[in-house]
């Protein structure tokens, strides 16, 4: 029979946190709106005080106490298994051969333990980690490769039972890619974690509206409008610059000694200085590789590249999806990625540009839906209105952008297809084998001049990743389709 163990002891203080970060801002606007509606209707007694915090110590407590004392698991010769709950009991089996990437994070305070979580990912996962071991010792990380692997079962087997022990030897990795503090810096500048930062306050901010008394904050916004547009606009700037500041500190802290390392069937990717992250990303798992260029690096000449893969992140926000080199030199990341991936084989300069004549599609498609909203504004509006003037020049700085992001290329085994959805170039490196479907559309109007649209679907996380190019020569996507279905002939 197969050993069931228990977690560390120091789980139940990382469910306690996990608790209290998931249910501070309910918390404190219930406790908000009780203390604000018993000031305006009566008074309080000290107990019902008491009684308040003891209820939420306990709904805090009681959930992690409970999945603790009730979490079990055993790593068996097959599969690992999982069992947790008091009145609703929940068992979990996960077959080895279903793993797709182990994800080990170790927060700060685990290190002096020697223990740290693991997530365990599947296919299947729909964008979460199946398994969530949250503190065990780190050898079972290693153990849990070997029974993965058929290791284990094999020494066992060859082994005599007189024979002494061998040693344990570390795996060495064939390359090592380290990302020094200025290219973090740099990452952490370029980014547009700001605009995250501000929705995450703006959503906090959400939560305490309605209890918030009305006649106070129309009071603040008023006194903030005598003020000054000068004094606004300068409280504004700063408000940015200090959003700006907790953007680069938490990016800084993320990505802290980034480190990619390569071995001979798999990727592991390991950052953070408070919560340490191992990412195990098996090379038969991959399905893809995506090169991204924002406006600001291109024009620096640097890029972030991600791969996609079959399972999950361990990010519910990016499942598929894992970082695989945050920030680089274009011309250095695509190196690296000819040593980490070299059956990812590519060249950037042998691309197929979208002919000149989808310059006018791409023009004509952007500037319909911004010259007549902005002509109407600007009668409607005169003179302010003027100002939505700048919406098709935009418009047509993006047409331009988009035209000349636009390109494929094949050869006998991969795919690129490059385009700018948005604002960021995307460049997506395929492998044929890996495609899950490709389909050509063309309308009309593309059919008069030779154009026509491909889009491209492959397996990520637990659902499909696309990538799509617009307004391509008919002749290209046709021998891409033909490339793709060799069986058959497109006309």
């Amino acid at each position: 029979m197969f050993e069931e163990r228990r977690l560390h002891p120091i789980a139940l203080i990382k469910e306690i946190i996990t608790n209290v970060r998931r249910n501070i801002v309910p918390i404190v606007v219930g406790l908000f709106s009780v203390f604000r509606a018993v000031n305006s209707n009566g008074y309080l007694p000290n107990w019902a005080v008491y009684l308040i915090i003891v209820v939420v110590i306990l709904l805090i407590l009681t959930p992690a106490v409970l999945k603790y004392i009730t979490y079990k698991y055993t790593l068996e010769d097959q599969g690992i298994r999982i069992k947790y709950g008091l009145i609703f009991r929940k068992n979990t089996y996960i077959p080895y051969e279903r793993i797709q990437t182990v994800q080990k994070k170790q927060w700060f305070f685990f290190i002096p333990f020697n223990v740290c979580q693991v997530l365990i990912e599947t296919a299947g996962g729909k964008g979460k980690a199946e398994a969530d071991l949250v503190a065990v010792p780190v050898g079972v990380v290693d153990e849990l490769k070997d029974l993965r692997d058929g290791k284990k079962a094999a020494i066992q087997e060859v082994t005599p039972e007189t024979e002494e022990p061998a040693v344990e030897v570390v795996e060495a990795p064939e390359k090592t890619v380290m990302l020094q503090t200025k290219q973090l810096i740099l990452m952490a500048v370029t980014s547009g974690g700001v605009f995250g930062t501000l929705l995450i306050v703006l959503a906090f901010m959400q939560q305490f509206r309605e209890v918030i008394p009305t006649d106070w904050m129309e009071a603040q916004a008023e006194q903030l409008w005598k003020l000054g547009v000068i004094v606004l606009i300068v409280l504004i700037v700063l408000i940015l610059l200090v959003l700006w500041g907790i953007s680069i500190v938490t990016t800084l802290f993320k990505y802290f000694q980034f480190k990619l390392m390569k071995y001979p069937n798999s990727l592991v990717v390991e950052k953070g200085l408070l919560e340490r992250n191992h990412t195990t990303i098996s090379l038969a798992r991959i399905q893809g590789i995506t090169i991204i260029e924002s406006p600001l690096r291109q024009m620096l000449g640097l890029v972030a590249v991600k791969v996609i893969t079959a399972g999950n992140s361990g990010d519910e926000k990016q499942s598929g999806d894992i970082l695989l080199l945050p920030i680089m030199k274009k011309e250095l990341a695509l190196e690296t990625l000819k040593e980490m991936l070299p059956d990812y084989l590519f060249e950037m300069e042998t691309m197929e540009r979208a002919p000149k004549i989808s310059l006018r599609r791409f023009l004509r498609i952007y500037l319909i839906w911004t010259i007549i909203p902005a002509a109407l504004a600007s009668i409607l509006f005169f003179p302010l209105g003027l100002i939505s003037i700048i919406l098709p020049i935009l418009a047509g700085i993006k047409a331009i952008a988009s035209y000349r992001a636009t390109g494929v290329f094949t050869d006998n085994n991969t795919l690129l297809v490059q385009s700018r959805p948005i604002f960021s170039k995307l460049t997506h490196i395929i492998r044929k084998e890996r495609i899950q479907g490709l389909r050509l559309r063309q309308s009309i109007w593309m059919e008069k001049g030779e154009s026509s649209h491909l889009n491209v679907w492959l397996k990520s996380g637990s659902t499909s990743a696309e990538a799509y190019v617009r307004y391509i020569h008919q002749d290209q996507a046709i021998a891409i389709y033909n490339w793709y279905s060799p069986s058959k002939t497109t006309n």
